[in-house]
């Protein structure tokens, strides 16, 4: 029986995005939070896991694997059903395709919006956020059109395309939602007010198996545990 650990930072969309696949797939494992507040990743010991100390990490027996699409597509390889990349190559070009894109045009702006907003920082970067708005509302389109015409991002059914968007979705509407960004009017919240097909698809993501076990802890409301990092920055 191998033993599987994920390292992750708590709503990190990286690490989301494996514990999703990991939930797709059902492969069991072990989840080693870390906390950034607290230095962890910056341990040597982490760094003797990834030298480059980032998340996600994915330790399967002795093999270490690093960077979000490896782990995905070590997972795929590993547990091949349900593919995560695609079973024609139509399917597989738009898998891709979705991710470049997402990578390309989608999570930096997301960034830019979020980061002064968890931060409290608004009044510093008002114009980072409009003109990253911007943008964000051009990916919005995007998705919103290409899940009018499918349930899934890439086709049929539920993949790695759908799996690194929806983190970043996530992250954009759970900043957007927070009282210091209503000022802004960013027109992202509620989103089915605005992309109703992207609403539905974030309804489907939400109803997946394990779902529940993947969702970012420090965003459930819950009492104080003693046994979990005591702070987090937000994200």
């Amino acid at each position: 029986m191998s033993s599987r650990e994920l390292y992750f930072i708590s709503g990190s969309p990286p690490c989301w995005s494996v514990m999703l696949a990991l939930a797709v797939k059902g492969l069991g494992y072990t989840r080693r939070r870390l906390s950034t507040s607290a230095g962890d990743q910056k341990t040597p010991e982490y760094r003797k896991i990834n030298p480059r100390g980032h998340v996600p990490v994915l330790v399967d027996d002795d093999t270490v694997v690093t960077e979000t699409l490896a782990v995905l597509s070590y997972i795929d390889a590993i547990h091949p059903e349900p593919p995560m990349f695609g079973r024609t190559p139509m399917e597989t070009a738009r898998v891709w395709q979705t991710i470049s894109e997402c990578d390309g045009h989608f999570r930096g702006p997301v960034g830019e919006i979020s980061r002064p907003l968890f931060r409290n920082k608004v009044a510093e970067f008002e114009d980072q956020i409009d003109s990253a708005a911007a943008k964000v509302h051009d990916e919005l389109v995007v998705l919103n059109e290409r899940l009018s015409a499918s349930e899934w991002l890439a086709g049929a059914k539920v993949s790695a395309a759908d799996l690194i968007v929806f983190p970043v979705l996530m992250q954009l509407t759970r900043a957007a939602g927070q009282e210091n960004a209503a000022a802004l009017d960013l027109a992202i919240t509620p989103l089915d007010a605005h992309y109703p097909m992207l609403a539905a698809w974030q309804g489907r993501m939400s109803a997946l198996p394990g779902f529940e076990t993947a969702y970012p802890p420090h965003w459930k409301p819950q009492a104080p545990n003693p046994d979990k990092p005591a702070k987090e920055a937000d994200a």
